[in-house]
């Protein structure tokens, strides 16, 4: 793991390092760190290590007007509150992370994200089932941030973007 660190420490880009005993998301850049968004809780549904650089496939959807400012002086610019709550980040190789708001910051968008992440999983296990050569299954993690916290995140993240990923600290 420190050595995937250490690679991508040496190039000039920005990587999100997921510390999961730290219980944070850090974003670092030639191996400083830029910002720490506190995870209140996770959950990942592999015991398998994770231990490889994976790169975010495409950035979150942002719903705004298409016009651009020019065209429309009194349009207001981007801010931080369009920025989606709950989302969802596909990677390759394949692993999805499911960014979600605490239950009682947001009921309605932790419920749906929940049922998003639930119908995904049995549409897994349904084609699993139903496969005679079945496809090893998608390794998925679960961050529960503050509202805040995930819109930032939503914000910060760029396509291709590497990401690493904790499950434990050297000893």
């Amino acid at each position: 793991m420190l050595q995937e660190e250490l690679r991508l420490a040496a190039k000039p880009q920005i990587y999100l390092l997921l510390d999961l005993p730290a219980k944070a998301v850090v974003i670092k850049g030639r191996g400083i760190e830029l910002h720490r968004f506190p995870i209140l809780a996770w959950r990942v549904s592999t015991s398998e290590p994770l231990g490889t650089v994976f790169r975010l496939r495409r950035r979150p959807p942002i719903i705004r007007p298409k016009a651009a400012i020019a065209e429309n002086p009194q349009q207001d610019p981007i801010e931080l509150t369009d920025m989606p709550v709950a989302f969802t980040l596909r990677f390759d190789p394949p692993l999805t992370i499911w960014i979600t708001p605490p239950a009682r910051e947001n009921p309605w968008r932790w419920a749906s994200s929940r049922g998003e992440e639930w119908w995904t999983r049995l549409r897994s296990w349904a084609a699993t089932l139903l496969s005679t050569d079945p496809p090893d299954p998608e390794p998925s993690l679960r961050l529960t941030l503050s509202t805040d916290d995930a819109r930032s995140l939503a914000w910060s993240v760029t396509d291709g973007l590497p990401v690493l990923i904790v499950r434990s600290h050297p000893e």
